[in-house]
């Protein structure tokens, strides 16, 4: 049986999704609501070039620049939550001004590699009670695969030992500051080159880097789920291939281990999509569950209906707006974003997906949730 302790522990952590989940749920049923959720993608540069990156990384002529987004996020309705991410946010010139904006009337989350983090920028974070979770991606110890992704980093183990001691740093300076709700989340992307290695890095995330939560991330199915390029509509319906995992039983394995070490450690996990749960008991992970996560081709009816389409929007660094499939539905720069929300081509992309449920291009989507008990 789970402790009290314990229990309060995952439910704190699990807040903010909750949240969004409800708001979710609310959203769809009565569909003339504005988003909560605003991920605002501002740049696509990135200072690392990762080969299972599913970004383009290309600088575009008509970028937004940091007045662009400040003017923008005043637009967006108040209480919203904004994630700032790229590409890296952090490589924005001005960046500092546009989280202060943001933290003004929203919530914010913060999605980086943590390469350039600083004790100035941690210091600016944490001076907000808005500003609610830091992700960090860490795909194994050290970070090792990345270094072997970017091997033209040569002071990768330096830089790297720099993020380890900014995250320390994060943590007690949230003491410091008596700001215990704030949450370090680390997120690592599942792959064949560490799928021995999952429980590892659970602890190397969870004990070595004190992270509040740590979340496995399965390698999208379709090209078209949130990247920074645009698709036609009706490449939606295009069937797509994902990654068939080689070493799927072990990566199961690994996560029940993970499952049974938050449980005897009181830590707090998840799977992203979540189709089994990594905390509150030691029951072993569902196989019929978790093999929905290696199929190649999506199949619907393994699948509620999705409904992120009406409680999050995605901004592209060039101001397009697109749901959470990288199709245009208009631009900031050309429109007010309540007149592109509530536009002919938003309008036809959730119509679209209430019509079908989920469609192809959902093919390993984080946000699918499962139909099967």
């Amino acid at each position: 049986m789970i402790d009290e302790k314990y229990k309060s522990e995952i439910i704190w952590k699990q807040k903010y999704s909750n949240e969004l989940a409800d708001f979710r749920k609310k959203a769809y049923k009565f569909e003339n609501l504005m988003p909560k959720r605003y991920v605002l993608v501002l740049t696509n540069l990135c200072n690392l070039a990762c080969t299972f990156c599913f970004q383009h990384r290309k600088k575009l002529a008509n970028s937004l620049n940091a007045d662009d987004w400040i003017k923008f996020i005043k637009e967006i309705p108040e209480g919203s939550r904004i994630t700032l991410t790229g590409g890296e946010p952090l490589v924005i010139k001005n960046f500092k001004e546009i989280f202060l904006e943001t933290v003004k009337r929203h919530e914010c989350n913060l999605i980086c590699n943590g390469l350039l983090l600083n004790e100035e920028t941690i210091d600016l974070l944490l001076s907000h009670k808005n500003f609610k979770v830091l992700s960090i991606s860490i795909d194994s110890r050290n970070n090792s695969i990345r270094k072997l992704a970017n091997l033209k980093e040569e002071k990768w183990d330096e830089k790297w030992n720099h993020v380890e001691k900014m995250m320390h740093y994060f943590q007690k300076r949230k003491k410091e500051l008596g700001y215990p709700e704030c949450i370090l989340d680390s997120k690592t992307v599942v792959l064949d080159e560490n799928a021995d290695e999952l429980l590892d890095i659970h602890k190397y995330c969870i004990e070595d880097l004190e992270c509040d939560t740590h979340s496995f991330q399965f390698l999208k199915g379709s090209p078209i789920l949130g990247c920074d390029y645009m698709y036609n509509f009706d490449d939606i319906f295009e069937k797509s291939d994902a990654y068939k995992y080689q070493k799927w039983d072990e990566i199961k394995k690994q996560l029940n281990l993970v499952k049974k070490y938050n449980f005897k450690n009181k830590k707090v996990g998840f799977l992203h999509p979540k189709v089994d749960e990594l905390i509150g008991n030691e029951t072993p992970l569902n196989n019929k569950k978790m093999d929905t996560l290696n199929e190649k081709r999506h199949i619907k009816k393994n699948f509620l209906p999705c409904a992120q389409p009406w409680s999050s929007v995605h901004i592209n660094n060039d101001g397009t707006v697109f749901p959470c499939l990288s199709v245009s539905t208009g631009n900031i720069r050309e429109s007010n974003i309540k007149d592109i929300i509530y536009g002919e081509i938003f309008d036809k992309f959730r119509k679209t997906i209430k019509e079908h449920g989920t469609v192809e291009a959902c093919n390993r989507c984080g946000w699918l949730q499962l139909s099967q008990g």
